[in-house]
C-alpha cells in the first residue's frame, strides 16, 4: 500500500490541481504527480512546527526557572511563560479546526491570515483565562505554606470534573465546531475571529480545570506539562471520547492524590 493512501483517507493528500501547490512534495508521495499535499495540511503542519517551538522555548527557559508557580513572578514573566504554555499545550489540540477552516477557505481570498487570525482568537482566550486567573490567585496570596496539597487538590478536581455536564457538554461542543458545517459565512476575517473565539471558550469549558491545577502545580514542571498536555489531547481529539473519560480522569485523580500525599 503506497504511504500516501492514508494520509488521503483523512484529506490530508488531494488529487494534483492544474496549479499544484506545492510539487515539491511530491517527493514524499512516491513520485506521483496526480497527487499533491493540499495547502490545508501545510498549514497544520506549520502550527505544530509553532507548537514544537513552545516546546523548546518553555523547556529552554525551565533551566533558568527555580520551580516558578504563579505568585512567585512578576506578571510580564508569568505572560510569557503561560504564552508559552498554551502554544505548546493547546495549539496542538486545535489543529483539527484549523484544518477545517483552511480546507473551506482555501480558495477565498486572505484564508492564509484567515487561518492565522483563528488561532490568534483562540489562543486569546487562554491568555485572558492566564490574567484573570494570575489577579485572583495573586489576590489570594498565592504561593500559600501548603501549596502541593492545594496542587493534588485541584488535580482531583479536575478529574472530578471530568464527569460533569458542563464538561461533556463543552467537550461535544468542541467536537461540533470543529466540523465547520457548511461554507464560512460573512468576512472570512470575521469567521475566523468568531471561530477561534467559540472554539477557545468551548475548550475552556472542556480543559479549563486541567490547566487551573497546571497553575497551582507550578509552571516550571515540564513533567506535569507533559502529562496534562496527553490528558488534554485525549479530551479534545481521541476517538471514541466517552470510552477515554473515566480511565484518563480516573489517573488524573489518583495522580492528585499522590501529589498531595507527597508533600
Amino acid at each position: 500500500m503506497s504511504r500516501a493512501q492514508p494520509l488521503a483517507t483523512i484529506g490530508l493528500i488531494r488529487p494534483a490541481r492544474t496549479r499544484g501547490f506545492c510539487p515539491a512534495c511530491r517527493l514524499f508521495l512516491d513520485g506521483d504527480t496526480r497527487q499533491e499535499i493540499g495547502a490545508p495540511a501545510l498549514t497544520v503542519l506549520a502550527f505544530l512546527i509553532l507548537a514544537v517551538l513552545g516546546w523548546v522555548l518553555t523547556i529552554a527557559r525551565s533551566g533558568a526557572m527555580d520551580d516558578m508557580s504563579m505568585g512567585a513572578g512578576d506578571f510580564g514573566q508569568f505572560a510569557v511563560s503561560w504564552s508559552l504554555m498554551i502554544v505548546a499545550m493547546m495549539l496542538p489540540s486545535a489543529t483539527p479546526l484549523v484544518f477545517e477552516f483552511a480546507d473551506h477557505a482555501e480558495r477565498r481570498r486572505n484564508w492564509v491570515g484567515a487561518t492565522a487570525l483563528l488561532a490568534m482568537a483562540y489562543l486569546g482566550v487562554w491568555l485572558a483565562f492566564g490574567v484573570v486567573c494570575y489577579v485572583v490567585l495573586n489576590a489570594l496570596g498565592m504561593p500559600w505554606p501548603n501549596q502541593q496539597l492545594v496542587g493534588g487538590a485541584a488535580l482531583v478536581a479536575a478529574g472530578v470534573y471530568a464527569f460533569t455536564p458542563l464538561k461533556r457538554a463543552s467537550e461535544a461542543r468542541c467536537r461540533e465546531l470543529c466540523a465547520l458545517h457548511g461554507p464560512l459565512p460573512f468576512n472570512l476575517l470575521r469567521s475566523a475571529v468568531v471561530s477561534g473565539g467559540r472554539y477557545g471558550l468551548s475548550c475552556l469549558g472542556c480543559t479549563g480545570g486541567v490547566m487551573v491545577a497546571m497553575l497551582l502545580v507550578g509552571l516550571s514542571s515540564l513533567t506535569w506539562m507533559i502529562v496534562l498536555t496527553a490528558i488534554v489531547l485525549v479530551y479534545k481529539i481521541a476517538p471514541a471520547p466517552r470510552r477515554w473519560t473515566l480511565p484518563v480522569s480516573a489517573l488524573l485523580i489518583v495522580l492528585g492524590v499522590v501529589y498531595a500525599a507527597v508533600a
